[in-house]
């Protein structure tokens, strides 16, 4: 059986081989060490349970309907699709809406659940590497209160990267357990954990390469004693591996070059065909400052920023740039320190190595779509956290004064967890987040494209036309920003600026998927019947649109066919419409007058009344209703509807001569 090696003396150095465990002591207790973990994961991230649904938390957890049943979740798995690759992190949404419904506190419990679960087999994975508590509590301490984990965990659809690091952590933690009993079963949970983490995050594919880095670490002869320089013990480390291992290595090989060329090559999985600057050598530059720039993070996390699209993150053009150099000296002094600390503090350089390895897949060698984001560091975090807190422990076996060395420590986890918390209020909702990332990265066209979006639904027009135009000065062949620009124009009845907007949107490169389906109510609005139908056609002909995007599409075209005087046809269209999207009140509006029309008038009020349900802020449905409750003899009914229609619109003035007229009209009075 494998026992973990002792660390090396070091000859004087911070790593000094650490006193084990005593008997008794809190170290002692691994069952209470991970109630603390999950305890300080609750309280740092109880603030974000009141936060609502933010950015892609609508399309893919408020409006995703393949989550609410089983026939959904079954199509999940057995179809592609937008974001198919990651069907588990999609079905995990299906426990949280069993037992909370939509409401966005059930979500983001569970999102915490998982980061206290991950802190728990954080530890667990370093205390069967390192054979001793301590060390693994302050490395699973410091990643559960890193700010930079709030991207990940307090906003929903971060799920994505806490579920993969789960069973990322299984998987390694059974190859471990391989390593030191032997036993195939615990190779079988690495397999099966590999799976589900590629069916989370695709960023589980470096799980092979952690475990083999392990393998090569763990094998190398110590070195503070021997002699042994770092290239020696490597080297010798290889050759006995390879001799061992050799059918081993060359099954996982396969199977990482497999997983390889299935996402990169044939799914496509990165989404972006060119090099970032146009060529290898911007790329190159690109690679290495994203690099330098995720280090810093890791060691200074006072700046976060949830967009580094497009000038929120510059791609650099030369060697000589400010930001290149620092990366240089960061990355280059990493990768010195890791080599000095192969040989004789083994677990302090692997924990570098960790960072790296797991960092491959989003450092843009391959060029990736988002150049930056945050929560990519959820699972690399851990391999500074491991070197962090081994240079702590190498202190207070060293120094005397270890209550300092402890105190010091303790004040850097209180900053880290009052900087977590702090960072948590920031994804509040959209208008908190994006107002807080304008902030923080004027530079983002991105960041300001969505805050005028926000301006735009709550009616702050001369604030969103702002921003729309500052997106559009940093990025002017943003075509979303075009789009956006365009909605708003055709909402203040501007039909020829919101025309222009949505055809210069058009012509350009990246296309929204609904510019189509704006123009096609452009031009309905203008009476154009025959150009709106072929708007709409085009739009609908698109496979990529989202289940919302098709409703409306299906809503304005069975607009143009009840123009066209084709009754079947529209109402079929709002029937799809609603039944892709229940809640689309506008759909149920035109369906439930359908059904007017045709004198199905049990149907119609249904309908409207499901509208009235969806969108009861809408003082013209609530006028609606009234009126068709009157013309049915509801006047019990019609006056409730005409009078909350007043509440919310007091001029509407088509409501209050109703309202005027059924209260002073005399009673009808029954037949004999």
């Amino acid at each position: 059986m494998y026992t973990p090696p002792p660390w090396s003396s070091g000859q004087g150095g911070l790593f000094l081989a650490p006193v084990p465990d005593r008997p008794l002591s809190f170290w002692s207790r691994p069952v209470a060490v991970c109630l603390v973990i999950v305890g300080v994961a609750g309280l740092l991230y109880a603030g974000s349970l009141f936060n609502g649904f933010v950015f892609d938390d609508h399309p893919l957890v408020a409006t995703d309907l393949r989550f609410r049943s089983i026939e959904g979740l079954t199509q999940l798995f057995r179809s592609g699709g937008w974001l198919s690759y990651r069907p588990l992190r999609t079905a995990s949404y299906a426990i949280d809406y069993a037992l909370f419904g939509l409401n966005p506190s059930g979500f983001r419990a569970f999102n915490i659940l998982y980061h206290a679960l991950n802190g728990v087999l954080v530890f667990t994975v370093l205390r069967t590497i390192l054979g001793i508590t301590r060390p693994a509590f302050l490395a699973t301490l410091l990643f559960i209160v890193h700010p930079v984990q709030t991207e990940a965990v307090a906003y929903i659809s971060g799920r994505r990267d806490v579920l993969f690091t789960l069973f990322y952590l299984m998987g390694f933690y059974g190859f471990v357990r391989y390593r030191a009993t032997g036993k195939v079963r615990f190779l079988c949970l690495t397999g099966i954990s590999y799976c589900l983490g590629l069916l989370s995050k695709e960023m589980a594919i470096t799980l092979p390469l952690l475990c083999l880095g392990y393998d090569l670490v763990r094998s190398m002869p110590e070195g503070g004693e021997g002699g042994w320089s770092s290239w020696m013990a490597l080297r010798e480390a290889g050759r006995r591996l390879w001799r061992e291992h050799r059918c081993l290595y060359l099954v996982i090989g396969a199977i990482f070059s497999a997983v390889a060329y299935y996402f990169v090559v044939l799914f496509r999985v990165t989404q972006r065909f060119d090099l970032w600057g146009g060529g290898l050598w911007p790329t190159v530059l690109t690679s290495v400052t994203i690099m330098g720039h995720y280090l810093t993070l890791l060691l200074w996390p006072v700046t976060l920023n949830a967009d580094y699209s497009f000038n929120a993150f510059p791609v650099p053009g030369t060697l000589l740039d400010g930001r290149v150099l620092m990366a240089i000296a960061v990355v280059g002094g990493s990768w010195w320190a890791i080599w000095q600390l192969l040989a004789s503090h083994r677990w302090a350089a692997f924990g570098g190595l960790w960072v790296f390895m797991t960092l491959l897949p989003v450092a843009q060698i391959i060029p990736h779509h988002e150049i930056v984001a945050e929560h990519y560091l959820y699972l690399p975090s851990i391999g500074l956290c491991l070197a962090a807190a081994m240079l702590v422990e190498g202190l207070l076996e060293r120094v005397r004064q270890r209550r300092v060395v402890l105190a010091v420590f303790a004040l850097v986890v209180l900053l880290l967890g009052f900087r977590t918390v702090i960072r948590t209020r920031d994804w509040k909702d959209d208008l908190t987040l994006w107002t807080k990332t304008v902030q923080t990265a004027p530079a983002s066209a991105r960041a300001r494209r969505n805050l005028g979006r926000l301006y735009m639904i709550r009616g702050r027009r001369q604030e969103a036309a702002r921003e729309f135009r500052e997106a559009l000065r940093i990025m002017p062949d943003d075509a979303a920003t075009w789009n956006n620009l365009g909605v708003m124009l055709l909402e203040q009845g501007n039909w020829d600026g919101a025309e222009q907007a949505l055809t210069t949107a058009l012509r350009l490169k990246t296309l929204p998927l609904d510019v189509r389906i704006n123009l096609g109510v452009v031009s309905l609005r203008r009476g154009q019947v025959k150009q709106a139908e072929a708007h709409l056609l085009a739009a609908l002909a698109s496979l990529q649109l989202s289940p919302s995007q098709r409703a409306r599409a299906l809503n304005n075209l069975g607009m143009v066919r009840a123009n066209q005087e084709r009754p079947a046809e529209a109402e079929q269209a709002f029937k799809e419409a609603v039944a892709l999207d229940p809640s689309y009140a506008d759909a149920r509006q035109n369906l439930g007058l359908a059904y007017l029309e045709k004198g199905q008038m049990q149907a119609g009020i249904l309908e409207l009344e499901e509208a009235v349900r969806y969108n009861g802020a809408d003082p013209k449905l609530h006028n609606l209703l009234g009126e068709v409750y009157h013309a049915q003899g509801q006047q019990g009914r019609a006056v409730a509807s005409l009078r909350k229609a007043l509440s919310l619109k007091g001029d509407l003035a088509e409501a209050r001569e109703l309202l005027d007229s059924i209260l002073h009209s005399p009673p009808i009075s029954p037949p004999d």
